[in-house]
């Protein structure tokens, strides 16, 4: 499945969609900004700080002053400056409260405050899920709050003893929270297999319901199953540590209920991915006969995720935060924003929407293609459009307005 074909599935089966209008004032308060290649260490030195860093030599430490070769999408220079805003207190981030009330929900994956102590935060107080049963097309996909990965990345710091290099600290924390909701993404695609074949909504009653009467108990599996993928993918990404392996894990440990349970599921991870499985398809069709849970490992395919999901994944950094003052980047302005301007200055007609993007005409009939999405656009891409459309002034300008 790849991410164009959810619109195919939601005009063909809109019942099983519940379209939430939640709006584009919610992300004024936010840069949003693309991450490029989430599922992986980035950069060639910190490939080779994985590589290398190994059990007979975690002694070592990572050369300092040194950054990875910078790659033009933003969320790469992120990842180089993060290990030089690694958080150092024990407080860990306040979760915005319009994130909660404006995106949070009952389904999986959905932002929620962290109201724990003296507990660890759950991955979900520092990083999110929006489905695309809920958010297609515009918003759906994986956040992760920038002073959340940095928080959880000073916490690896702390239950290491300051063993794991600095680097590595930012980077299994950001591969830590995107595979934790990369997993509520697998089980929604699960969902979805299921709908295709009995053409039923599946995902926002049975899921939902197993879910909701599961969570904040040691039989959440789900978020059991999520923390034990995240170990799984941090362990293997970042070079078999054992060091780095057992912060995490203890970071796991201390997390609320079933959120705990990751490190005692990562050693079963299938077997408990097929009792997961089962039994929200007990939930969701309950005139089927049940049958042994290892019926699932016939159809491991069921759980994987849209080919193309790591093009749906962003950070969000409060636009009021020093973070984002301390960032290599000036952050420009929302697509929003870009249009209640270019209506004032050079008036603005909806033409059509196409896929990710929206086309518009000038009142002088010049068409301008304007993206659809949270994110802020970048200063090239801005320039080009106020070029487009006969604005001749540069940013600084246009942005005062």
């Amino acid at each position: 499945m790849a991410i164009e074909d959810i619109s195919t599935l939601h005009d063909e089966l809109p019942e099983l969609f519940q379209d939430r209008d939640i709006g584009n004032s919610w992300c004024d308060e936010f840069v949003i900004i693309p991450v490029a290649n989430p599922g992986r260490i980035g950069g060639e030195e910190q490939a080779s700080i994985a590589a290398n860093w190994s059990d007979h030599n975690e002694h070592q430490r990572a050369p300092t002053g040194q950054h990875p070769a910078k790659e033009d999408a933003e969320g790469d220079i992120l990842k180089d400056v993060g290990p030089d805003l690694i958080l150092a207190d024990d407080e860990p981030p306040e979760l915005s409260p319009i994130l909660g009330a404006v995106l949070g929900g009952a389904h999986s994956g959905a932002p929620i405050p962290y109201t724990h102590q003296p507990m660890m935060p759950p991955p979900d107080s520092l990083a999110f899920y929006l489905p695309f049963h809920y958010y297609h097309p515009d918003w759906w996909g994986v956040y992760l709050l920038y002073d959340g990965v940095l928080w959880l990345a000073g916490q690896i710091q702390k239950l290491s003893r300051e063993t794991v290099p600095h680097e590595l600290s930012f980077q299994a924390a950001h591969l830590f929270l995107y595979y934790h909701e990369a997993f509520h993404h697998q089980t929604e695609c699960f969902a979805t297999r299921l709908e295709l074949t009995h053409r039923r909504a599946f995902f926002k009653t049975g899921f939902e319901r197993y879910y909701q009467t599961t969570f904040g108990t040691d039989d959440c599996l789900e978020e059991g199953l999520a923390n034990a993928s995240a170990l799984l993918n941090c362990y293997q990404k970042s070079g078999k540590s054992r060091t780095l392996d057992a912060a995490l894990a203890k970071f796991v440990e201390e997390n609320p209920p079933g959120y705990n349970r990751g490190n005692l599921i990562r050693t079963e991870f299938v077997p408990v991915r097929c009792r997961f499985a089962e039994e929200n398809q007990q939930v969701s069709l309950p005139h089927l006969p049940a049958k042994n849970p290892d019926v699932w490992k016939t159809a491991p395919h069921m759980f994987d995720g849209i080919s193309n999901i790591k093009g749906r994944v962003n950070y969000v950094i409060p636009r009021s935060s020093p973070i984002a003052k301390r960032l290599p980047f000036r952050p420009c302005v929302s697509p929003k924003k870009l249009k209640d301007k270019l209506k004032e200055l050079v008036g603005l007609e909806f033409v059509k929407q196409g896929g990710s993007h929206e086309i518009w005409k000038t009142s002088t009939g010049i068409m301008v293609t304007i993206p659809r999405h949270p994110r802020d656009l970048g200063r090239g891409l801005l320039r080009k459009i106020l070029h487009e459309v006969g604005l001749d002034m540069g940013l600084e300008r246009f942005l005062s307005l």
